[in-house]
C-alpha cells in the first residue's frame, strides 16, 4: 500500500510539473489545447521511466544522497520520451521546447523534496510509531570522525543527531550537514534541552586527558557514552570510525600515549624467527599479536595449554599475517630438552619469555610448582637459547620482584637473577664471540590481563555488587596491554646485555578509585555511609597472603634513561653465576622431594626483601616518595 501512494503521489508530480512549466512558458496557469495531452500523459511515462533506476526499490526511512541520482535519471529519461513524443505529433499538438527544462527541473525537486521530507518526517517519529526508544544522540567533535559518524546514523531512522559540541571556536554555531555545533561550556544545557540518552565521542585523536576531562564533565547526567576507537586502532586500520564501543576503565586509566619507535619495533623481529612462551596468555598472546604485524620470517608459539594454543593459533591465522609461517608447539618450559630442540630445528633468533605463573594467591597456595615454572622454567629456556645460540633473549617480569612479599614476587626476582648471572657467565667465557643478549623488562598491572582486577571487578558490578577490595589504601600501576607488549618489544631492542629495563607506569592508582569510576562508568552509585540509597556497595576484604599495599620498579640505586622516552635502565646487584648456580641446584632438589619449607628457605636467603610467608606486614612503602 505505501508504494502504491508514493506511486500516485510522484504521479501527481509530473502532472504539477508541467502545470508549472507551461504556466512560466506561457504566462497562464490554464494549459492551452495543444498542451493538455501532455497532462495526461505525463504522470504514466514519468512512473514508467524511474522503474530502469530502481527508483521505488528505496526504503524511504533509509532514503540517502543516491535518490538525488536516480531520480536525475529518470527524470532526464521522461523528459526525453516526451520531447519525442512532440516531434512526431502534428504541428497543431506540438509543445513549446521551452517548456520541458521547467519541467526537468521541478520534477526533480518535487520528487527528491518528497523523498527527503518523508524521511525527515519518519526518522522522527520511528520510535514511536514502532515502539522503540529514541536514541537522542550527541557527537562530540566535529572534526572529520564525527561527520562521518554523523553520516553513518543519518541512516538509521531509530537514531537522532541533535548537535554537535567541539573545541575550537571557529566553527561554533555553524552547521554540519544541518546539525548546528557547540562549544563544550554548553554542554549541560544542551543535554537537558535535547534530552539527550547517548553521547557519541568522536575524538581519536585526543589526548587520554582530554577524554578523562570529557568523561568526567559528562559523569552527572546519567547519560549512555560511546566512543570511536583511537587513532592508533584507525592508523592501522584495525578499526573504522562506525565501530563504537562503550567507554571502559582504560579509556580512564590509560596514560598518554607516546608514538611507538619503528627502528626499535623491527630491530630484533623483521625477517627473523622469533619464539614466544606462555603464547596463550594475556602478555603473551598480545605480543604475538603485535610480532606478526612486524614480518618475523616465522613465530614460534609455545604453550602448555592445549586451549590457549589453538586459541591464539586459530586467531594468528585469521589475521593478516603476511604470510608468516605460524608454529605451534604444545610444551613445558621446565623441558629444558624439548625447548633446546625447538629453538635448535627452527634456527631460533629472539626468544620472548613470557611464560609464567602469576596469580600471587595460588602461586602462594601452590609454591613448589610456581617456583619450578617460574624459575626453573626461566633458566632451562635461557640455557636452551645460549646452546641454540638464539641471539636476543627478553624476559617478561614484574614490579612484584621488587622487595617482594610473595611466593610469586619471589620466584620472579630469582628468574632475573638467572638471566643476570648467566649472561655475565657468558660474557665472561667468550668475550670474543657473540653471546645471548639477555635482558628483562620490569612493569605493573596489565589492565585486562588475566588476574587483574578490572575483568574482576567488571563480574561484581555486573551481578549487583558488593565490589571487593582488599584494603582502602592499596595502589597500582597500571598499563594497556597493547601499550605493555609493544614496550617489551621496543626494550629489548635497546639491550646491551644483562639489563633490567624498568618501563614508566606513570602514576599509581588507588584501586578503591579504580572500583568506583568503574562503578559510575557503569551508570550505578557508590552505595556507602554517605549515600546509602546508592546501587552497589563496596566491599573491604583485607590483604591476602603475600599481597602488598604499594608496588614499586626499583630495587636500588637511579633509573638510566634510554633512547625510548617509556623504558628506563636499572643498574642492579646480582649474584654471580659461581654462587647462584650452587643455590638453583639446592632449589632444584627440594622441588624434587616437595620439600616446600626449603623452597621457600632458599627464596628467602637468596631474594634480596623477600622475609617468606612470616611477612605480611602492610607496613607502607609509597614509591612516590621511594
Amino acid at each position: 500500500m505505501t508504494q502504491i501512494a508514493i506511486t500516485i503521489v510522484d504521479a501527481m508530480v509530473f502532472a504539477l510539473s508541467f502545470w508549472i512549466a507551461i504556466t512560466i512558458r506561457y504566462g497562464t496557469p490554464v494549459p492551452p489545447p495543444e498542451t493538455q495531452w501532455v497532462l495526461y500523459t505525463a504522470p504514466a511515462v514519468g512512473v514508467l521511466c524511474l522503474l530502469p533506476f530502481r527508483f521505488y526499490h528505496e526504503i524511504l526511512r533509509y532514503v540517502g544522497p543516491n535518490v538525488l541520482y536516480r531520480c536525475g535519471m529518470g527524470v532526464s529519461l521522461t523528459t526525453l520520451v516526451l520531447l519525442s513524443i512532440s516531434f512526431l505529433r502534428s504541428d497543431e499538438t506540438s509543445i513549446s521546447r521551452l517548456v520541458f527544462l521547467p519541467f526537468w527541473m521541478s520534477s526533480i525537486l518535487g520528487l527528491t523534496g518528497i523523498r527527503l521530507s518523508g524521511r525527515y518526517i519518519l526518522q522522527r517519529s520511528f520510535g514511536t510509531i514502532v515502539g522503540l526508544d529514541q536514541r537522542r544522540v550527541l557527537i562530540y567533535g566535529a572534526g572529520q570522525a564525527g561527520v562521518g559518524l554523523s553520516s553513518m546514523l543519518g541512516q538509521d531512522g531509530s537514531i537522532l543527531v541533535q548537535c554537535f559540541v567541539d573545541d575550537d571556536r571557529r566553527i561554533t554555531g555553524r552547521d554540519i550537514r544541518g546539525i548546528q555545533v557547540h562549544h563544550p561550556e554548553s554542554l549541560g544545557r544542551l543535554l537537558k534541552k535535547f534530552d539527550i540518552n547517548t553521547v557519541m565521542l568522536a575524538l581519536p585523536s585526543a589526548s587520554q586527558r582530554r577524554r578523562r576531562e570529557v568523561i568526567d564533565q559528562l559523569k552527572e547526567f546519567k547519560v549512555e557514552i560511546l566512543t570511536v576507537p583511537d587513532l592508533q586502532e584507525l592508523d592501522s586500520g584495525h578499526a573504522t570510525v562506525t565501530d563504537l564501543r562503550p567507554i571502559n576503565i582504560e579509556d580512564l586509566l590509560g596514560r598518554e600515549s607516546v608514538h611507538a619507535d619503528t627502528s626499535l619495533l623491527w630491530s630484533k623481529i623483521k625477517g627473523r624467527v622469533v619464539l614466544v612462551t606462555g603464547a596463550g596468555g594475556s602478555i603473551g598472546s598480545e605480543l604475538c599479536r603485535q610480532i606478526v604485524q612486524l614480518a618475523p620470517a616465522r613465530l614460534i608459539l609455545v604453550d602448555n595449554s592445549e586451549f590457549n594454543l589453538y586459541q591464539i593459533e586459530a586467531e594468528l591465522r585469521a589475521s593478516e599475517s603476511s604470510g608468516v609461517a605460524i608454529v605451534p608447539i604444545l610444551g613445558n618450559v621446565c623441558n629444558g630438552l624439548q625447548m633446546r630442540q625447538v629453538m635448535t630445528q627452527h634456527m631460533v633468533d629472539t626468544v620472548y619469555h613470557a611464560a609464567a605463573y602469576k596469580h600471587v594467591p595460588i602461586v602462594e597456595d601452590n609454591a613448589i610448582v610456581g617456583v619450578a615454572n617460574n624459575v626453573l622454567g626461566t633458566l632451562r629456556t635461557a640455557e636452551a637459547a645460549k646452546d641454540a645460540q638464539v641471539r636476543d633473549f627478553v624476559l617478561v617480569s614484574t614490579d612484584k620482584a621488587v622487595r617482594p612479599t610473595s611466593v610469586m614476587g619471589a620466584s620472579k626476582r630469582m628468574a632475573e637473577l638467572v638471566l643476570q648471572a648467566i649472561h655475565e657467565e657468558e660474557a665472561s667465557e667468550d668475550a670474543s664471540n657473540e653471546v645471548t643478549q639477555f635482558c628483562m623488562v620490569r612493569f605493573g598491572n596489565v589492565l585486562g590481563s588475566s588476574g587483574s582486577v578490572v575483568p574482576r571487578f567488571t563480574e561484581q558490578i555486573e551481578s549487583g555488587g558488593p565490589v571487593t577490595v582488599t584494603h582502602p589504601e592499596v595502589t597500582r600501576f597500571f598499563m594497556t596491554m597493547r601499550e605493555a607488549a609493544s614496550l617489551v618489544i621496543q626494550a629489548g631492542s635497546l639491550a646491551q646485555g644483562g639489563d633490567v629495563f624498568v618501563l614508566d607506569m606513570g602514576q599509581p592508582v588507588r584501586i578503591i578509585d579504580l572500583a568506583t569510576r568503574m562503578i559510575e562508568l557503569s551508570g550505578s552509585t557508590v552505595r556507602s555511609e554517605m549515600n546509602p540509597s546508592g546501587d552497589i556497595e563496596i566491599k573491604f576484604t583485607g590483604l591476602r597472603p603475600g599481597e602488598k599495599l604499594y608496588e614499586e620498579l626499583l630495587i636500588e640505586g637511579d633509573l638510566e634513561a634510554t633512547d625510548h622516552p617509556k623504558v628506563m635502565r636499572s643498574a642492579e646487584s646480582f649474584l654471580p653465576w659461581e654462587d647462584l648456580s650452587r643455590i638453583l641446584q639446592r632449589l632444584e632438589a627440594a622441588i624434587d622431594r616437595r620439600d616446600e619449607e626449603t623452597v621457600l628457605q632458599i627464596l628467602q636467603q637468596s631474594v634480596s626483601g623477600y622475609r617468606g610467608r612470616a611477612n605480611l606486614s602492610t607496613t607502607k612503602t609509597d614509591p612516590r616518595t621511594a
